[in-house]
């Protein structure tokens, strides 16, 4: 195999060689393309996440998603979180978690992790619950763990958040 191998490179040499073939380079462009209007939303984009005011040295900001019922999925992601904000401290790291579809029973309130989320919570990690996913399951707020924040849609809130800077996670 290797020496198939060598001797096409050693052909393709001597053919390089015999017919002076260069390389390929491309021509110049004489006008550089503009981008597509409304390709991009520059007014929500930032290139570095700001840290909030209560974390003013935040240098992470780290985004969760948990779509999954799965109690074996919800606590990978507890735990992944849990993990980053002991390695960065609470002062380093910005850290949510957005649950919706089936991962939205992660945020109610007789969830068997309930207690383990507020506990986090205290610590600084978001929990962000989606309201299109509350409606489609006939839930309410206060239904929800009494730290779940409301965002009107779980993807749109992980795509700004992308948008914005912040490191994605799905566990």
């Amino acid at each position: 195999m290797k020496l198939n191998l060598w001797r096409s490179l050693s052909a393709i040499s001597l053919l390089v060689a015999i017919f002076g073939v260069g390389p390929v380079v491309a021509e110049p462009l004489d006008k550089v393309p503009e981008a597509s209007a409304g390709l991009f939303h520059p007014a929500r984009i930032t290139k570095v996440p700001e840290a909030p005011e209560d974390k003013p040295f935040a240098e992470h900001f780290i985004v969760f998603h948990i779509s999954s019922g799965d109690a074996f999925a919800q606590k990978l992601v507890l735990n992944n979180a849990q993990n980053l904000a002991n390695f960065y401290g609470p002062d380093k790291v910005v850290i949510e978690v957005v649950a919706y579809g089936p991962g939205l029973r992660t945020l109610f309130e007789e969830n068997a992790y309930s207690k383990r989320i507020q506990r986090m919570a205290k610590e600084g990690i978001t929990f962000t619950a989606c309201a299109n996913t509350m409606k489609a399951m006939g839930r309410d707020q206060p239904s929800l763990n009494k730290v779940a924040k409301v965002v009107p849609g779980g993807v749109v809130r992980l795509t700004e958040l992308q948008e914005a800077g912040w490191t994605y996670i799905r566990p």
